[in-house]
């Protein structure tokens, strides 16, 4: 029979004061990222109408543990995303799932939706 003894059993912990800072995001990432997400190829938070749907949208973000949730959420995420082409074959209330995500904070999520506004209005004008 096996036997796992707790030592052998590891736990992520966040150590606050020796974690790496999230680098930000460059602007040209975040252009790219509002077109893809104009041409549907990607899925963001902003599309979700009900904030507590989040989590069953973004898999991996009802599933982490406390210590990790604490960890990201030292970046202050702003605006969860991932790409359609991983998506699940089955969604909830409408929404697509995933079993991946990313995020962007509050400065590069206010870049980003200048960017989306600004692809709106020239596909407006047009």
């Amino acid at each position: 029979m096996l036997e796992i003894k707790k030592e052998d059993i590891k736990e992520y912990k966040v150590n606050k004061k020796s974690r790496k800072k999230r680098t930000l995001k460059s602007k040209q990432f975040l252009k790219e990222l509002a077109q893809q997400v104009y041409r549907g190829e990607v899925f963001t938070s902003f599309q979700i109408h009900d904030p507590n749907d989040i989590p069953s949208v973004f898999m991996p973000l009802m599933l982490m543990s406390p210590d990790m949730g604490q960890g990201m959420h030292q970046d202050k995420p702003c605006m969860f995303y991932s790409f359609m082409k991983d998506q699940f074959p089955t969604g909830i209330n409408g929404y697509p799932c995933f079993g991946s995500v990313a995020y962007l904070n509050r400065e590069e999520a206010e870049i980003f939706d200048d960017y989306y506004k600004k692809i709106e209005k020239a596909i407006d004008e047009v």
